[in-house]
């Protein structure tokens, strides 16, 4: 009898530890709410992805934002995870203001959304990321939070580059009368130096003499034009803003200056001993003192500058000294 009521005993205490696991309350799982969703809308005028600006150069956003399962209650802006603060802020909305559903507001960080705003935003800014130098990445990221602190995000990376190339060389050449010694009348502009008017490695070549002046006149025509398929425009100052020689300092402007200016005609270089002509393209009025051209030869752009014309008399060593960048 003793060993039966153990083994009874035995089962009482399993019996009784089962129920008192099943009496104990299921664990509860913590309720997820739905955050806000924050989206940038694709559309003309809109950067919706990572792109690539020009330094001081503008990108505007449509941000949507939608509520999750609570109204919202900020939207704030921030540049690699910090929040802009207020003092500079207008210097990252353009005009320091921006729109809500259409509305202008005056910008702030963060700022509060009110009425309907709290069911949906709509807000449209314009950036500028002024404080990127050349190569440089920044994360700009618009940020949602509702009235219970949950938050919902969208980025983009802007990377500001300088689109202009640096000249490769700025230099002085001297270019002879081409009816003067043999190996005149010719220059190379990549490197300055004076070669024949028909040597293959210049790009420009003097006119020569006015063959209706009879010598010991100064005759001289003081004309320019081109060779070896190089094509030559004078500078047309008033088509790009304060251009001056001295001030170009990248490709661009040169390239600017060539697109707009002032197209040459064909002409030809008159050999006074034998009659004969020799064709020459892209020919100059008479020059004086701070004519500008660009020719463009083999790929490159050279800016050319007139700085001085020296005339000599019964001796063909007359030359135009000029400034060169390319």
């Amino acid at each position: 009898m003793q060993k039966l009521f153990l083994k009874f005993s035995g089962v009482a205490i399993l019996l009784t530890l089962l129920i008192a696991t099943g009496c104990e309350d299921d664990p509860v799982d913590p309720i997820t709410q739905l955050p806000p969703e924050v989206r940038l809308i694709d559309g003309v005028g809109f950067t919706s992805t990572d792109a690539t600006l020009a330094p001081g150069e503008t990108f505007t956003v449509s941000v949507e934002i939608l509520t999750g399962d609570n109204p919202l209650e900020t939207f704030t802006f921030l540049v690699d995870g910090t929040a802009i603060n207020n003092t500079n802020i207008a210097n990252y909305y353009a005009n320091g203001e921006f729109e809500v559903d259409g509305s202008v507001e005056t910008a702030n960080n963060p700022v509060t959304l009110f009425g309907d705003a709290k069911q949906g935003a709509s807000i449209v800014i314009e950036v500028v990321p002024f404080e990127q130098m050349d190569g440089e990445v920044r994360t700009y990221t618009f940020e949602a939070t509702d009235e219970v602190g949950n938050v919902g995000t969208v980025s983009l990376d802007i990377t500001v580059v300088d689109p202009t190339t640096p000249i490769d060389a700025t230099l002085t050449g001297v270019l002879f009368n081409q009816a003067g010694p043999t190996g005149t009348g010719g220059l190379d502009l990549d490197t300055g130096e004076g070669t024949g008017s028909s040597d293959a490695d210049s790009e420009i070549r003097d006119l020569g003499l006015d063959c209706t002046i009879p010598a010991p006149g100064l005759n001289w025509r003081r004309q320019i034009g081109t060779i070896n398929g190089a094509d030559m425009v004078k500078v047309d100052e008033t088509q790009v803003e304060n251009f001056t020689f001295d001030n170009v300092s990248v490709k661009e402007e040169i390239e600017a200056a060539y697109a707009t200016g002032i197209e040459l005609s064909d002409g030809a270089s008159e050999n006074c001993a034998t009659g004969t002509d020799t064709p020459v393209t892209d020919v100059t009025d008479e020059l004086v003192v701070g004519d500008m051209f660009v020719v463009l030869a083999n790929g490159t752009h050279y800016l050319i500058r007139i700085d001085a014309i020296n005339e000599t008399d019964n001796n063909n060593a007359d030359n135009y000294e000029l400034s060169i960048k390319y």
